[in-house]
């Protein structure tokens, strides 16, 4: 379970728009702690940079429960 769940959205391509990133990132303490208290935007870049990836199947489950919420929305 985590603390906080980070929510951003940026966009790259050669320093030009041409798609987005909307990233949704569950921000725990022992993830904080572990990448030296880091927190933030620069959480997200030292887990990026660890090679950190979320479980595929727990990505998938996530996009499954937020698309039946959008549709009932």
């Amino acid at each position: 379970m985590s603390e906080q769940v980070y929510v951003c959205l940026w966009s790259h391509a050669g320093r030009t728009p041409g798609h987005l990133h909307f990233v949704v990132q569950p921000a725990r303490t022992s993830d904080i702690d572990r990448h030296g208290g880091a927190y933030g935007p620069a959480l997200q870049t030292a887990m990026f940079r660890a090679g950190e990836q979320p479980e595929p199947g727990a990505v998938e489950a996530f996009c499954g429960r937020a698309r039946k919420a959008l549709a009932e929305a």
